[in-house]
C-alpha cells in the first residue's frame, strides 16, 4: 500500500469519528480554500522559504537560521479548533 492509499484510510477512518456538523464546517473551509486557488500560492516541495522566527511549543522564539544549522527542517502548522 502506498503513502496516498495510507492517507486515504486514515481520512475515511478519522471521518467516521468526526460529528457531523463538525464534518460539514471541515469540508465547506476545503472548498473555501480551493475557491481561493490557495494552492497556486502555497510553497512545494524544494521551494525555499524566507528566514522567519516564530514560537515554538514552549513559548520560546526559534529562528530558521538556527534550527537549519543544524540539518533539514520540517515546519507543520496546525489549524487549531474548527
Amino acid at each position: 500500500m502506498g503513502l496516498q492509499d495510507e492517507l486515504n484510510a486514515l481520512k475515511e477512518q478519522s471521518m467516521k469519528m468526526i460529528p457531523k456538523e463538525t464534518a460539514i464546517i471541515m469540508a465547506d473551509a476545503m472548498e473555501d480554500l480551493q475557491h481561493a486557488d490557495i494552492l497556486d500560492h502555497s510553497k512545494r516541495k524544494g521551494d525555499l522559504a524566507p528566514d522567519f522566527e516564530l514560537s515554538n511549543a514552549k513559548g520560546e522564539t526559534v529562528s530558521s537560521k538556527a534550527l537549519l544549522s543544524k540539518g533539514p527542517v520540517i515546519i507543520n502548522f496546525y489549524r487549531g479548533n474548527w
